[in-house]
């Protein structure tokens, strides 16, 4: 059984290019954003959110396709809960079938994306780990 998915290796020019969106963005940090790091290790993606004054309550996750939306709201209850700001993060690889786990510790959101493990495709809601 091949534990690979069917994704392409990305090459140098497409790699450049899906990095160039964190860091050419002239409007990254402002008074309602967050700041956002991405690394990539031999096993896994991980994308960094630093939160400063939020509660793990204020934050949601989703995948949609390539995209992953961190949101933060009111803590209103839904559907009325009021979005204070969010983040958007595309990606160059689906990630609805990719195993995906988020932790949040001492104001930091970890999203570790696995690159060889799968998930069941359907949930597009991420829970977080709260440590």
């Amino acid at each position: 059984m091949n534990k690979f998915d069917n994704s392409k290796p990305l090459s140098l020019n497409e790699l450049e290019d899906w990095m160039k969106q964190f860091l050419e963005d002239p409007y990254l940090l402002n008074d309602y954003q967050f700041r956002i790091d991405l690394f990539e290790t031999q096993t896994e993606y991980i994308i960094e959110a630093e939160l400063s004054g939020y509660l793990p309550e204020q934050i949601q996750l989703n995948v949609k396709n390539d995209t992953f939306r961190i949101k933060l709201t009111d803590c209103g209850k839904p559907p009325n809960d009021t979005t204070l700001t969010e983040r958007i993060v595309t990606l160059p690889f689906e990630l609805e079938k990719k195993k995906i786990e988020a932790l949040f510790r001492n104001e930091i959101l970890e999203i570790y994306i696995k690159k060889n493990s799968k998930r069941k495709k359907g949930k597009s809601k991420i829970k977080i780990k709260v440590l």
